[in-house]
């Protein structure tokens, strides 16, 4: 285990003994994950209300049932198209009340597209692992390949008033820009946004943080602020961050 591992074991141990919801929540909750709880909860403490969770790139649910157990009430929308993480976040959203999943992906068009699917689940995007991603996660290997159902946000939302305030996060390992442009009618009501930007590529074809910024600011939406970060467990350099952006004023 690296010194940054354990410094970060150390952080855990800590929280866990401070923070009696966390605790909680490891130990009660379906589905935990120290990141999603983290990011939810400061969301909480900066006083963001959530009425609507739409949560593309769900994995088996680690940030809805963190949004589910800290915004009781919240009506969530989550998409994962792995075939066999999708049957994990069924069972999971069958079990919670005002939670509904969808076997597909999200993207600029509907049609059909090839999931490359990595050995680290959480890595499986539309796009493929480029050098830099595998040196400096040597454990996350292309594994196998699977067609899946590709659909736009605007497709799936159209003619539907959402409860708000509507929170949309995206983690969809580098095709955060292509969601987005899919997304245009969505976004009109849209509160908040999250999503995981990198600094350099680390897919082939990803769109990185500054070209994001950039198209969401010519949308009219701000940077908030990061409220989480992945460092290069070899060098410690920032590789991604989960950025918090709103809608400038809406008249």
């Amino acid at each position: 285990m690296t010194r940054k591992q354990l410094l970060q074991l150390s952080e855990y141990s800590i929280r866990l003994l401070t923070d009696r919801r966390m605790l909680a929540g490891l130990v009660r909750w379906p589905v935990f994950s120290f990141t999603s709880y983290r990011i939810v909860s400061r969301l909480r403490k900066q006083g963001i209300a959530i009425g609507t969770l739409i949560d593309v790139g769900a994995n088996i649910g680690q940030f809805a049932v963190s949004c589910a157990k800290l915004y009781p009430g919240v009506e969530i929308f989550s998409y994962e198209p792995h075939p066999a993480v999708f049957s994990r976040l069924a069972r999971l959203a069958d079990s919670l009340p005002g939670f509904t999943a969808y076997n597909c992906a999200l993207g600029d068009c509907p049609g059909v597209a090839e999931l490359t699917i990595n050995t680290h689940s959480h890595s499986s995007s539309l796009l493929r692992l480029n050098d830099r991603h595998k040196q400096a996660f040597p454990d996350a290997r292309e594994a196998a390949t699977v067609q899946v159902k590709v659909n736009t946000l605007d497709d799936e939302f159209r003619g539907r008033r959402l409860k708000g305030p509507v929170l949309l996060k995206l983690d969809v390992q580098g095709y955060e820009a292509r969601v987005l442009t899919g997304a245009r009618e969505l976004l009109s009501q849209v509160d908040w946004l999250i999503l995981e930007a990198s600094f350099r590529p680390l897919y082939e074809g990803e769109v990185v943080f500054t070209e994001l910024f950039d198209l969401l600011r010519s949308w009219a939406f701000e940077l908030v602020c990061p409220i989480g970060m992945l460092e290069d467990p070899f060098t410690e350099e920032i590789l991604q961050m989960d950025v918090l952006f709103r809608p400038r004023q809406r008249t």
